[in-house]
């Protein structure tokens, strides 16, 4: 896998959208995560201003924005939006549910949510396409943005989930006509979508197809959210460039961030490596963290 011109350097991931890094020199910036019933909370109604002020310090700082909007998440993630990241008013559109684990989810599929989800984004790229100061768009498709509809589903879940028409093939068909919207939109910003296993079965035949498709792009890179010391990406990731997110915390995974940070830059070839604020924050990783940030040649545009 030959590693792409540019490495764009180490974003701080999972800190709560806070602006305490944002003169930390090791840091190229920042990926800041919200909810579309944030942004959203009556139709037509956006509150930006949760997004420049949040981004007002990195870019004073001189850093770049990732910038997340999901449209569902865990309850437990960022209450109380993540567990109903979707706004009620497009529920009330007629946008059914599927209720798991504490969250309430869109059915992705229904013509309802997407006819709304199609002008969010719209509106989403109208202020931002463009904006010199953000990095990429990781764009909102399943559960917390990635490409699953639900990464944490339980059996009964599921079962809930085929009950409301979920199909492998729906399931396609509906990722890439979200994927659609923000590629009609984002004309001048790239977009990032966070590739996971995507189908309920995993079936590799489905998720081959996918990535063809995504990679057929021009001008997209792909996101992987589980970096660590033992990653592998295979052949489906050849080509974009590729955003690296950390899986876990070092406190958590027990691995040493020299090797997440290694593996990222040197063995995956990564364009950016998104790593959790805890291990940024960590004093005996600001070392490593030094001598990675070296090596990065941020594009000044």
């Amino acid at each position: 896998m030959a590693a792409p011109a540019g490495f764009q350097g180490i974003y701080e991931f999972a800190g709560n959208n806070s602006s305490a890094d944002a003169r930390d020199p090791d840091l190229a910036g920042v990926d800041l995560v919200y909810y579309w019933s944030q942004i959203e909370p009556t139709r037509g109604s956006y509150d930006w201003s949760l997004i420049d002020q949040a981004m007002a310090p990195w870019v004073a700082a001189g850093k770049k924005v990732i910038l997340r909007i999901s449209t569902s998440g865990a309850a437990g993630w960022d209450p109380p939006y993540s567990g109903r990241g979707t706004p009620a008013w497009v529920l009330a559109d007629g946008t059914p549910t599927v209720t798991d684990q504490g969250e309430v989810l869109p059915v992705y599929w229904a013509t309802s949510y997407l006819d709304d989800y199609r002008t969010f984004v719209a509106a989403l790229a109208a202020r931002y396409n463009g904006n010199p100061s953000i990095a990429f768009i990781e764009p909102g498709i399943g559960m917390g943005g990635e490409t699953l509809p639900e990464t944490n589903a339980s059996s009964a879940g599921i079962a809930a989930w085929e009950a409301a028409g979920y199909t492998d093939g729906r399931w396609l068909g509906t990722a890439e006509k979200i994927a659609s919207f923000f590629r009609a939109s984002f004309t001048r910003t790239a977009v990032y979508p966070m590739v996971d296993r995507t189908f309920f079965d995993g079936y590799s035949g489905d998720i081959n197809l996918f990535m063809a498709w995504l990679r057929a792009i021009p001008g997209w890179g792909l996101q992987n959210d589980g970096l660590s010391t033992t990653q592998e990406l295979g052949p489906n990731w050849d080509g974009p460039p590729l955003a690296l997110e950390q899986l876990e915390p070092t406190s958590t995974s027990g691995d040493c961030l020299c090797a997440d940070l290694g593996r990222g830059y040197h063995a995956l070839h990564g364009t950016y490596l998104l790593i959790y604020r805890s291990d940024i924050d960590r004093p005996a990783d600001q070392a490593v963290l030094a001598t990675v940030a070296a090596l990065a040649t941020p594009d000044p545009g």
